[in-house]
Formats: C-alpha cells, sequence, structure tokens
C-alpha cells in the first residue's frame, strides 16, 4: 500500500469509528466537510497510535477513554477540547463568551489545584508521547472556519448555528424540526 492510501484508508476508519460514537451516520458526518480536517486535528495532537488505539477500542465501553471523548466533542461543537480537558468543570469558566484573549475568566488564584498554565502551541512534536506524555496543558481552539456551523449540535437540538445557516425570515414561528 502506498502512503496515500494507508492515508485514506485510516480516514475512513476514522470516520467509520466516529459515526459509531456520535450517533450520526457515515454520510452525516461526510457531509459536514470537517472529516478530513477533524483526522488531522487529532492525529496532530494525540498521533497515529492513539487514533490507532481509540479505533480498535469498543466504541460502548463506559467510561470510554478520553481520546474517545475529544473526537465526540469535536464533532458536535468543532473544538478541540484534549483529553485532560474533558469533562472538567473548570473548563467552562476559562472559555467563558468574551473572556478569551489575555484575561482568565477567573482570577489567577482560583484554578483548580493542579493545574497548568496553557501552552501555545497546539501541535505535538516528533518523539512525544503527546496524549499523556506531556507536563502542560493544551489549548482548546477551533480547528476549522466551518467547525462551528458544521457542528453536530446544531442538528442534534434542531436548530441552526447562530449567525450562520439561517433558515430564513419568519421561520422562529415554527418550532424547530428534529431529523429522524
Amino acid at each position: 500500500m502506498t502512503q496515500t492510501t494507508d492515508t485514506e484508508k485510516n480516514l475512513r476508519d476514522f470516520v467509520k469509528f466516529s459515526a459509531a460514537v456520535t450517533g450520526f451516520s457515515e454520510f452525516d458526518l461526510w457531509g459536514t466537510g470537517q472529516a478530513e480536517e477533524y483526522y488531522k486535528t487529532v492525529v496532530n495532537q494525540e498521533g497515529v497510535d492513539a487514533i490507532r488505539k481509540v479505533i480498535a477500542s469498543d466504541p460502548s465501553a463506559v467510561p470510554s477513554d478520553p481520546v474517545v471523548n475529544s473526537i465526540i466533542k469535536l464533532w458536535y461543537v468543532g473544538v478541540w477540547y484534549g483529553p485532560e480537558l474533558v469533562g472538567r468543570m473548570d473548563v467552562a469558566a476559562w472559555t467563558a463568551p468574551g473572556r478569551s484573549g489575555a484575561k482568565p475568566a477567573v482570577p489567577d488564584d482560583s484554578r483548580p489545584e493542579g493545574s497548568r498554565a496553557w501552552v501555545m502551541s497546539g501541535q505535538h512534536r516528533a518523539g512525544e508521547d503527546p496524549a499523556h506524555g506531556g507536563n502542560e496543558r493544551k489549548p482548546l481552539f477551533v480547528v476549522s472556519p466551518d467547525a462551528y456551523t458544521e457542528g453536530l449540535l446544531w442538528r442534534a437540538i434542531g436548530a441552526h448555528p447562530s449567525g450562520a445557516k439561517a433558515p430564513g425570515y419568519g421561520s422562529w414561528v415554527n418550532p424547530p424540526v428534529f431529523e429522524d
């Protein structure tokens, strides 16, 4: 097999696994136009070995691997939450609307014990164990310009992303329509 063929197969396997854990069909996931970008993000953040381990795992296992939870969040909201951030209660405070930039959403002395400062680089370097070996937290970030509008969240709640994909004038008079 060539490198391109391996990458294409890995991408298809990633989408197939993602369909199993998100509850959406492979067709829906491909239709977002984000499959390749999300796959590249997971590879850059966690490494190829982490993806292979996740894809080989049982998607119905509880509790699931933190990387699986990161992948689910990625598809739903278009933001990469590293495995170390998934499920943390303090993430909402640190990412509150209007709180991005230089100032933290909460005072520095209110960080949870043992939390680390954010690292500005989201990429792992060759030779590192990006999933669990780093000493610093990775920042969360929006994966692509279209990730917000293509998030599965909007389909799941029967709504449209604010400021994008408007349903049209007067559409608010009808209740949301959920896909079967």
